[in-house]
């Protein structure tokens, strides 16, 4: 118990299995996956419905699809950003954020999914969207167009007559409705299912809301050689009594106490969040941010452990996010014109597509994202994304 303010203050201790490092790396691919998988079929839904029916035709009776066994593996990244240490150590712990990769490996000309996910409810809808130019050539030379005013992407193409760019982008829209709707629903339990627990892997939800699902990460074997350098950066960073102490502060995890640190011993009893008898020199635990993945002997012995963390991100995007993908994932109304080259008068089909540039900079997706990284806290501080309690849990109080 300790007191603050006049009130007592529990401190709780719950008890969770560690999950395998290797074990989080798969969960962390299967996100990966999760979110490639919904990102892909959005587009492939918005194209087919805009170009129905030539590529309900095309896409949903052949299936194009390059496999998902493609997703590349997540790799670890340990996450340090500044709102996870008071305000007093901004600057010093040098930051990470994380680096999920919540985009396609790939962007290709055909799809990632099998058509099922894309082409499902789609009918032919036989609306006509434009009609077609022409222009006539003699000998090389353009002698007249009968065309339309809106350019295609093609120069060399005759501008559609009468472009219907209104229904097109209702298409677009209902493609959109139908992304937030069905393929939503159908991305939680592709998430769902990544996080289900085995033998290797013991998430851990929590009851606050919009709150991170935990799972403590261990490694098989244990870890030395960060030490002196963790150690060396913490002390430079800090400056001070610190540069001659930090070293031999974490080596206490393999040495007991060491008379050099009669330095941190002060007068006060509060640390700068105000918490009574912090546990260890506060700046030097903030500094355990900085500590790898390790085995749980390791943990005990130097104070502080790595999480796995999955939580739910919600935030206006436009898809795809990069911005070397969006190029390739535009909106485009495959039309057509004709060409005719006298004295021969069938005219010669010549691609006209036509783009909607309402969504040139992406689709737009107001959902959730899973996002994941590796946290290391150490012990007896705060642990960040994480509020109330472990859900189905019972706690216990010291």
């Amino acid at each position: 118990m300790a007191q603050q303010g006049g009130q007592t203050c529990k401190n709780y201790e719950f008890s969770a299995p560690y999950s395998l490092d290797s074990e989080t790396l798969k969960v962390a691919t299967k996100l990966r996956a999760a979110w490639q998988r919904l990102e892909d079929r959005f587009f492939w839904r918005a194209m087919t419905r805009l170009n129905n029916p030539a590529m309900v035709l095309t896409h949903c009776y052949v299936d194009w699809s390059s496999g998902q066994d493609k997703t590349q593996p997540a790799h670890f990244t340990l996450n340090v950003d500044r709102s996870m240490s008071p305000k007093e150590l901004a600057g010093k712990i040098a930051e990470q954020q994380p680096d999920d990769r919540m985009w396609l490996d790939s962007y290709g000309v055909i799809p990632q999914v099998p058509n099922k996910d894309y082409c499902e409810g789609l009918n032919m809808d036989w609306t006509p969207m434009y009609l077609p130019g022409t222009c006539v050539y003699l000998a090389g030379a353009k002698l007249f167009c009968i065309e339309g005013d809106k350019p295609s992407l093609n120069p060399l193409a005759p501008k559609p007559i009468g472009f219907r760019e209104d229904l097109a982008v209702e298409r677009v829209r209902k493609a959109i409705k139908e992304a937030h709707s069905t393929y939503l629903k159908e991305y939680a339990q592709d998430v769902s299912r990544a996080l289900l627990p085995n033998g290797k892997f013991s998430p851990l939800p929590w009851t606050g809301i919009n709150t991170a699902i935990i799972a403590p990460t261990m490694t098989l074997k244990p870890d030395l050689t960060f030490l002196k350098d963790k150690a060396q950066e913490a002390g430079n960073s800090l400056g001070g009594v610190f540069r001659g102490t930090a070293y031999p502060y974490y080596l206490q995890g393999l040495s007991g106490p060491s008379l050099a640190l009669r330095a941190h011993l002060l007068p006060k009893t509060n640390d700068v969040l105000g918490l009574p008898n912090p546990p260890g020199v506060w700046k030097l635990e903030e500094f355990k941010r900085r500590f790898p993945l390790n085995n749980p002997a390791m943990y005990e012995r130097f104070g502080y452990t790595s999480l796995f963390q999955v939580w739910n991100e919600v935030k206006p995007r436009l898809l795809p996010e990069p911005a070397s993908a969006k190029p390739l994932r535009q909106m485009i109304y495959m039309a057509a014109g004709g060409n005719v080259y006298l004295p021969n008068l069938v005219p010669v089909p010549v691609p006209a597509p036509m783009l909607l540039l309402e969504f040139a900079a992406g689709l737009p997706y107001t959902g959730p994202q899973s996002r994941f990284t590796w946290v290391s806290v150490g012990e007896g501080y705060e642990v960040p994304r994480v509020n109330g309690v472990p859900a189905g849990y019972g706690a216990i109080t010291k």
